[in-house]
């Protein structure tokens, strides 16, 4: 080989790697710029460049106005519900075969939710209490790298499975009712979107795995806990606190510190109320809500958001606000 054949080679193999470093890079990655583009053009932008799949019962001609570029599949949605008035979480459609996998797919985001289907969701979005002035990161992060640990014991009926993993982690299930085999032994501790699909092996079922951007109904807002389906009455507060605590371990170790310290304020607090009779119990959390500190960290919260939004959404949404308010305290 000679001198000029040597430089044209690693001519060519640098280039090369150069090409795939960047798509490597930037798998994954969304850049969205929309004025006023109809939602069904921005759903599958960002499904194309996310690679994930993403269903929606909003109108396809609804308006988007957003902003974002290469960012994680979390962070587009974050901007897309908050432009939008809609909230987004992670679902994986269950059945035992494909045939009825495809049929509940139909209903459910043909705009009717089969009767003869359930989902457990408990979608509480990010709790984590951070300051928006140290430029935290306000987005819920990707569920599909929520840790689960399981603690049900197998054998057990494989919804048994998805009710705990649905506590301990920001994902939901939606599965036929009457299909719950038994899964031999609980999986392996991983993240969702590797234990999961090892889950559902196991039952000899197949899964779809997709983000859900539904309409916000009001009430608790965008991915409110008041708004999770299959039972708040048995949710394990030992699941709802390693879920928050993994939220916290996978922030940035400059952010961790303030997030672990208000995280074990709030569960010390919880922890005294054990032994309070009912009017103390009620003392103290009125008590607690006027602490100038948890009413920072509640605002915090809602400035991430609104911070998504441009000047006449937040105005609309203020406006919602005191509506809302009025006509509970009856001043409508």
């Amino acid at each position: 080989m000679n001198r000029t054949q040597f430089l044209v080679i690693s001519t060519v193999l640098l280039l090369l790697f150069a090409l795939i470093y960047h798509v490597w890079a930037d798998w994954g990655l969304i850049t969205i710029h929309a004025r006023q583009m109809p939602l069904g053009k921005v759903i599958a932008s960002m499904e194309r460049q996310g690679h994930v799949k993403i269903e929606t019962d909003l109108s396809g001609d609804t308006p988007v106005t957003m902003d974002v570029v290469k960012v994680h599949i979390n962070d587009a949605l974050e901007s897309l519900t908050a432009n939008t008035d809609s909230r987004w979480r992670l679902l994986y459609f269950v059945a035992g075969d494909k045939a009825t996998l495809k049929s509940g797919e139909d209903s459910w985001f043909g705009g009717q939710k089969p009767t003869d289907w359930k989902m457990v969701s408990f979608p509480l979005g990010n709790m984590v209490q951070l300051d928006p002035e140290d430029d935290a990161d306000t987005a819920s992060p990707d569920p599909r790298g929520d840790t689960w640990t399981p603690k049900t014991p197998g054998p057990a009926p494989v919804q048994t499975f998805f009710t705990e993993a649905a506590q301990a982690t920001d994902a939901g299930f939606a599965f036929p009712s009457d299909w719950n085999p038994t899964v031999d032994s609980a999986p392996s501790a991983g993240v969702v979107q590797h234990v999961i699909p090892k889950l559902i092996s196991a039952a000899h079922g197949h899964e779809d795995e997709l983000f859900f951007v539904s309409q916000n109904r009001g009430g608790g807002g965008p991915r409110a806990a008041g708004d999770a389906e299959g039972g708040q009455g048995n949710f394990d507060p030992d699941l709802f606190a390693a879920r928050v605590q993994d939220q916290i371990n996978r922030l940035p170790p400059e952010e961790r510190t303030e997030a672990q310290s208000n995280f074990d304020t709030e569960k010390a607090f919880r922890a005294s109320l054990q032994n309070m009779t009912d009017d103390q119990r009620r003392a103290a959390w009125t008590t607690h809500m006027q602490d100038p500190a948890v009413q920072a960290a509640m605002a915090n919260r809602m400035d991430g958001r609104d911070g998504q939004m441009n000047h006449d959404q937040r105005m609309q949404h203020y406006s919602n606000y005191v509506n809302r308010k009025m006509s509970i305290t009856g001043k409508m």
